[in-house]
C-alpha cells in the first residue's frame, strides 16, 4: 500500500526537501523498501508537511543558461503549515537567487496546496503557488509568477521493492521560453513524470512545449534528511539554453509541528 503523505514540493530545491521528506516518510511507514522517487525540472503540487523545514543550495552551470556565463549558486530555505489533507496546506520558501555578493537578490514564494484524492494505492493532489514576491535586488527586475498544478503518486510492485511513481501535469505565467537564445519566457504548460529506481536512486524526465529535462535524485544511506540531485535543463539544447544543476538539501520534520 502507498502511504498516504502531506509532503513533496517543487522544481529545483523545495521539490527536493519534499521528495526527502517523502521517501523518508513512506520507507518508515512500510515493511518493504521503497524506490527513491525524484521530479527534476517541473513544479509538483505537493508541499512540506506542517512543521517541516529545508534549507539547500544550488550550484547551476552555465549562469541562466547561457553559454559562457560562468557558475551561479542559489539558496533557498522554507517550511509548510497546516494539513492538504485535512484543509489547504501552505509553504513558504525564501529564494536567494543570487550569492555574489550573498542574499544581493531574492524573492518570496508561496504555495496553497490541497489534497483532491486519497486511495489505498494513489493520491492526488492539487496547488496553486506565486513566486517572486517581496523581490529585493536584481530579482525586483522580473514580475511576479504563478502556477497551477495537478500531482499524483501511485506504484509497481516489484518482488523486492515498490517503485513510487510521480507524475506532474500544469500550467504557469513562466513555463516556456519564447525565443531560442533568449531568456524570455511565456505562459504555458509544464508536465513530468519520475520513479523510484531503488532505495537510494531515482529518474525523472519533464517538459515544457518546447524543452526537455532529465534528472536523477539519491538519498544517502545513514544521512536522514539529507537529498541530492543532478539533472540538466533543456538537455537536448533546442532552446540554447542547456545548463546542469547540482542541488543539496537537508529537511527536518516537526521542528514547530506542536504550534
Amino acid at each position: 500500500m502507498l502511504v498516504m503523505f502531506d509532503c513533496v514540493k517543487r522544481a529545483g530545491l523545495a521539490v527536493l526537501a519534499g521528495v526527502t521528506v517523502m521517501t523518508a516518510a513512506v520507507n518508515t511507514a512500510s515493511a518493504r523498501d521503497i524506490g527513491n522517487v525524484t521530479m527534476f525540472g517541473a513544479d509538483t503540487a505537493f508541499i512540506l508537511p506542517h512543521g517541516a523545514m529545508f534549507i539547500g543550495g544550488t550550484l547551476s552551470d552555465p549562469r541562466g543558461g547561457v553559454a559562457g556565463n560562468d557558475m551561479d549558486g542559489d539558496i533557498a530555505f522554507g517550511a509548510g503549515f497546516l494539513s492538504p489533507t485535512d484543509s489547504i496546506g501552505l509553504e513558504v520558501d525564501v529564494n536567494i537567487t543570487g550569492t555574489d555578493p550573498m542574499f544581493d537578490s531574492g524573492a518570496l514564494t508561496f504555495k496553497a496546496s490541497r489534497a483532491l484524492s486519497l486511495q489505498p494505492n494513489s493520491a492526488i493532489f492539487g496547488s496553486v503557488a506565486v513566486s517572486n514576491v517581496a523581490a529585493w535586488g536584481d530579482a525586483k527586475l522580473a514580475d511576479e509568477r504563478w502556477n497551477a498544478t495537478i500531482s499524483g503518486m501511485t506504484q509497481i510492485v516489484g518482488p523486492s521493492i515498490t517503485h513510487p511513481i510521480m507524475w506532474t501535469v500544469g500550467y504557469g505565467s513562466d513555463a516556456v521560453l519564447r525565443t531560442p537564445g533568449r531568456s524570455l519566457v511565456d505562459s504555458g504548460v509544464f508536465a513530468g513524470v519520475g520513479i523510484g529506481v531503488n532505495k537510494y536512486f531515482g529518474v525523472s524526465v519533464s517538459g515544457t512545449e518546447n524543452q526537455m529535462n532529465a534528472g536523477i535524485g539519491i538519498s544517502i544511506p545513514g544521512l536522514d534528511g539529507v537529498g541530492i540531485s543532478y539533472g540538466v535543463n533543456d538537455i537536448t539544447d533546442h532552446m540554447e539554453r542547456r545548463q546542469q544543476l547540482l542541488s543539496i538539501t537537508f529537511t527536518k520534520l516537526n521542528v514547530f509541528k506542536g504550534y
